[in-house]
């Protein structure tokens, strides 16, 4: 029985280094160089040596990209060149938790946990790349908080990728991500880690982003926006902003419910007052992406039925997908971290 548990145990292995379509690590940044460089843990470097090579891609929950060489010292693998700057852009301290997800194409997912709460590092989802080509932690912004693609028509309209904020709040509370993630709810890192979805559609094509947002574009109107969705509004997060110009113009001065219609089902959402030019669906809004099949890339164009001068808001929401067909995405199982050690850097 201990030679077949064994073999049983390499076959396991064997199977989830060669087959797997993504792998995961975490690492604590411990050390005095740990803004300078992180070791990647030996096991999944040595498994994976023949794709990490030169330098990989640093996703954070924010969907901004940042490149980091890899270096080999005393034969163990390292994020060196660029490390800092991921560092410093996050704002990330001493024993700081992280979980990379290799997802191929040299390219890691990275999530961020806070070293005293143990809860997901609420800023990381809202990093901002400036025109100077740092990022809004240091350097000013534009007062538009939302990046908007013009397009050409007859209608009016906006067309948004909806990218959050991270200015001070002078009016209002800051809006909670989802109702799956009021205070007191946060993901303890002691327990388990949600490693995120697996979409199973095909690859998205260039042409496929092109087609959704054109046939978007084309069913706007004058009281209409269109936004192109992103991790943070449908895999993680939960929050759409809507177009700055757009709330100022037809949403109401005051955090309240409204309700989105697709065809005859309908769904009520919060819509959070942030301050006297931003707000966005809140509360609600997970649900509403869950049932509808939302995935990145997929175009929604709100269309206002009825607006603030009553007391009910009514959206019509017309979904483009980028890829046809529903194919419902999957919620990866936890990944518990109880008990396992930080491997010094």
């Amino acid at each position: 029985m201990g030679d077949d548990g064994r073999a049983c145990r390499k076959w396991e292995e064997e199977i989830y280094w060669s087959h797997f379509q993504s792998a995961q690590f975490f690492q604590t940044l411990s050390g005095r160089n740990y803004r300078n460089q992180l070791a990647i843990p030996q096991k999944f470097a040595n498994n994976l040596k023949e794709k990490l090579v030169g330098a990989v891609s640093l996703k954070g929950p924010s969907g901004l990209e940042w490149k980091a060489g890899l270096t080999m010292i005393d034969d163990t693998l390292y994020l060196k060149e660029g490390w800092k700057k991921f560092v410093v852009d996050h704002s990330l301290k001493e024993n700081d938790v992280l979980i990379f997800k290799y997802v191929g194409a040299s390219r890691f997912d990275v999530l961020m946990f806070d070293y005293q709460s143990l809860c997901e590092k609420e800023s990381s989802y809202f990093i901002k790349r400036c025109e100077n080509g740092g990022t809004d932690g240091g350097c000013k912004r534009k007062d538009n908080p939302t990046e908007t693609i013009e397009v050409t028509n007859e209608a009016s309209h906006d067309v948004s990728e909806s990218t959050p904020s991270k200015r001070p709040r002078k009016h209002g509370a800051l809006p909670p991500r989802s109702r799956g993630r009021q205070r007191g709810t946060c993901s303890s890192i002691n327990r388990s880690v949600f490693s995120g979805p697996a979409s199973h559609r095909r690859q998205v094509t260039e042409e496929d982003k092109d087609e959704a947002l054109k046939m978007a574009c084309a069913s706007a109107s004058e009281n209409s926006f269109i936004v192109v969705m992103r991790p943070t509004h449908v895999y993680r997060g939960f929050y759409l902003q809507i177009p700055s110009e757009w709330a100022t113009k037809y949403m109401p001065n005051r955090s309240q419910d409204l309700t989105l219609q697709v065809k005859d089902k309908t769904w009520k959402v919060r819509f959070y007052k942030r301050d006297y030019r931003t707000g966005g669906l809140a509360g609600g809004w997970k649900r509403f992406v869950h049932e509808n099949f939302l995935e990145e890339f997929d175009v929604c164009l709100f269309n206002l039925v009825t607006g603030a001068a009553t007391d009910d808001i009514v959206m019509d929401v017309s979904i483009f997908k980028v890829v046809e067909g529903v194919i419902p995405v999957t919620r990866l199982p936890p990944i518990n971290l109880k008990g396992r050690k930080p491997m010094k850097i």
